[in-house]
């Protein structure tokens, strides 16, 4: 249970302090590190600030908005936060369950700081007047010392009016506490993100807030300081959660013409994802750029010109490039679930290459299934299913897809090492099949589902104890890019 907010201040007494070192100690670790990123980002924004005059306009902007107060810029930065050592620690950084009360302590900060500021500048100046204990703020003509101090009480305001404390709006904000107020979203925003690119992201945030939250002269001045914001998110690259980049097999162009597009399979009725089916595409269809063929218009075309075994490892490099890629992301995903090109199982045996793909890229052969379909199985001569035997016993996970019980005892299926089905969806809501699935689950095979897409079949096959799902109901096919986001949201909800 929590403390009430009251019983924490009780407990802990504010200290005072007399020095700025003092009063940056009184920040928690974690503030103190993001202040010195900040500040390092204030300090590049400034001076391309001055060179493209933004804030000169302004209320004594052309006394302050000069290069060479890029120092004095630095220390705005650093500073910004000061007003957290008035707080006990659990106050220092918002949290989600903040109550509204909390929140309102929490965003005291600001004015705390303005305030903190002008105490620690009449004890520098050892005002005898000034009595210890008591914040107070008398007037001064100091430019830097009015530069720290609207830092600190308005880098939360925003051009909009929806800031805090005062909703101060567009040109009423110190183009410094507007710097410092940017150089903290962008920190937060690339330091905060689980992404492989969150640098890029952040800007890409910051950029598209252009005349609502930031004023479009600030976001021109960000855009002519990216390649020293990076340099800076670089430098500091360790305090952030950035994940590493995959090198992949393949080479993903825009304009290529193929690849894979991947659906979420559903494991419950909640919505929770445990793997993508990945199916490929073929697109160049002329006059028709946005438009793609999938693998049965194309059938005709892979035997006629013997295309089968390329496009076919073409299409494994990328879906294990994707599971690599799921890996480096610590994402909670399984693995890919491939529908493979039927032609592949005529082929003679592919192990070789195989074995050559796991130490290309070393994943776990077991985070991705193949699917070979029923009919396939039911067509294949005794060569081919020596073929297919020989990829079971060497770990590759086969999926028989479209497959009806009555069709292939589950025993043969066993001999052979598949022990992984999709039952054909016309065989859905009937109790027969129900019954089969359960019977599969007591046998050891792991029971997948698809075409989910409506509510009822979806519900169904969670019934019947599917290990999981794909549909219309689970999601639309999205590329690897978009995939790998929408995990990342999810885990960082």
């Amino acid at each position: 249970m929590k403390m009430g907010i009251f019983t924490k201040e009780q407990n802990w007494k504010r200290k005072e302090y007399e020095t700025w070192d003092e009063a940056f100690r009184g920040l928690s670790p974690i503030i103190r590190q993001q202040s010195v990123r900040v500040a390092a980002y204030t300090q590049v924004l400034f001076v391309q600030a001055c060179k493209l005059k933004f804030g000169m306009n302004t209320k004594d902007g052309e006394n302050r908005m000069r290069g060479q107060y890029s120092d004095l810029a630095y220390k705005c930065g650093m500073y910004h936060q000061l007003g957290k050592a008035l707080v006990p620690p659990e106050y220092q950084i918002l949290q989600r369950d903040f109550t509204g009360e909390e929140r309102a302590v929490y965003r005291k900060y600001t004015t705390d700081g303005r305030l903190l500021v002008a105490t620690l500048q009449e004890r520098s100046a050892k005002a005898a007047r000034k009595r210890k204990g008591e914040l107070e703020e008398l007037p001064t003509n100091n430019i830097p010392w009015l530069m720290i101090r609207e830092s600190c009480e308005q880098h939360m305001e925003r051009w909009d009016g929806s800031g805090y404390p005062e909703g101060r709006l567009g040109s009423d904000i110190s183009p410094i506490a507007q710097i410092v107020g940017i150089a903290k979203e962008l920190d937060r925003i690339a330091a905060e993100t689980k992404s492989e690119e969150p640098f890029e992201l952040a800007m890409e945030e910051l950029i598209l807030a252009s005349g609502t939250k930031w004023s479009p002269e600030l976001i021109e001045v960000l855009k002519e300081a990216r390649e020293e914001c990076q340099a800076i998110y670089n430098k500091y690259i360790s305090y952030t959660r950035t994940l590493p980049k995959t090198i992949g097999l393949v080479d993903k162009r825009p304009s290529r013409m193929m690849g894979l597009k991947y659906r979420p399979m559903m494991c419950d009725d909640q919505g929770s994802i445990v793997m993508y089916e990945a199916t490929p595409w073929f697109g160049g269809i002329i006059g028709e750029p946005e438009s793609t063929e999938g693998m049965q218009d194309l059938q005709e075309l892979f035997q006629r010109t013997n295309l089968t075994e390329d496009l076919s490892w073409y299409f494994l490099y990328e879906a294990t490039d994707a599971v690599l890629r799921i890996n480096n992301c610590n994402l909670k995903v399984d693995g890919i679930m491939l529908n493979m090109l039927p032609e592949f199982y005529g082929l003679e045996t592919q192990l070789q290459k195989f074995n050559q793909l796991f130490i290309d890229q070393p994943i776990d052969k077991h985070a991705i299934m193949l699917t070979i379909p029923e009919s396939v199985l039911l067509t294949s001569t005794k060569a081919q299913m020596e073929v297919i035997r020989r990829y079971t016993r060497n770990g590759i996970r086969l999926v028989l897809d479209g497959y009806h019980p009555d069709s292939i005892p589950s025993e043969r299926l066993i001999e052979m090492g598949i022990t992984a089905v999709r039952i054909d969806p016309e065989l859905y809501m009937q109790q027969d099949t129900a019954n089969a699935i359960t019977k599969l689950i007591r046998q050891g095979f792991t029971v997948f589902g698809g075409r989910a897409d409506n509510y009822d079949t979806l519900r169904w096959l969670f019934a019947c104890g599917v290990r999981c799902t794909s549909g219309t109901m689970t999601g639309i096919e999205v590329n690897e890019d978009d995939m790998i986001l929408d995990s990342l949201a999810r885990e960082q909800v």
